[in-house]
């Protein structure tokens, strides 16, 4: 599905993704994607769950999040990285 950008889209399973630098705010990539179903549920925003994940600088913090499903339920699987060992953990927030 091609839309322009400001096009009505009446089809829940589509969207725009964006990969934006957040350094410089410059758009890397930006393009209609199909959602998934996780992605299509109702739930906390990114911004709560970002929020929830405990993300505090310097340490640790967010290098990915993701909508999934986990036994039945769409969730955030939030990845974070220990800056001082460069380790990852994954947690989940509904």
């Amino acid at each position: 599905m091609l839309r322009r950008w400001g096009e009505r889209v009446d089809d829940p399973a589509f969207g725009m993704e964006s990969i934006v630098d957040v350094r410089t705010f410059e758009i890397r990539y930006s393009g209609d994607v199909q959602l998934t179903e996780a992605e299509q549920s109702t739930g906390s925003g990114a911004l709560l769950a970002a929020m929830e994940s405990g993300e505090q600088w310097p340490s640790p913090l967010i290098v990915e999040m993701a909508r999934v499903m986990d036994d039945g339920a769409a969730v955030w699987r939030i990845t974070t990285c220990d800056t001082a060992t460069n380790e990852l953990s994954e947690q989940i927030i509904p």
